[in-house]
């Protein structure tokens, strides 16, 4: 395996797009165990946290509850598995 192929299996591996319930903000998640979860923002974001972000670096922006709530129920669907 090439590293750069290494580092997108590292970065994207495991991952399912998914869209949310409340915003319809399309992210790709995935967890690797029942605590952890890894979210990218592919498009332009929430506007709900861009609100709630204001001039904050974004990893001291809060957790979405919505957004949480829609990867805890694709988990219990099977949409997303924890591996």
């Amino acid at each position: 395996m090439s590293a750069l192929s290494e580092r997108d299996s590292y970065l994207a591996g495991g991952l399912s797009e998914i869209a949310c319930d409340r915003c319809d903000a399309i992210v790709r998640a995935g967890k690797r165990s029942a605590m952890q979860t890894s979210v990218q923002w592919p498009g332009s974001g929430c506007a709900f946290l861009s609100d709630i972000a204001g001039e904050r670096p974004t990893a001291l922006v809060p957790t979405c509850p919505d957004l949480r709530d829609t990867i805890e129920q694709a988990v219990r669907d099977g949409r997303i598995e924890v591996n």
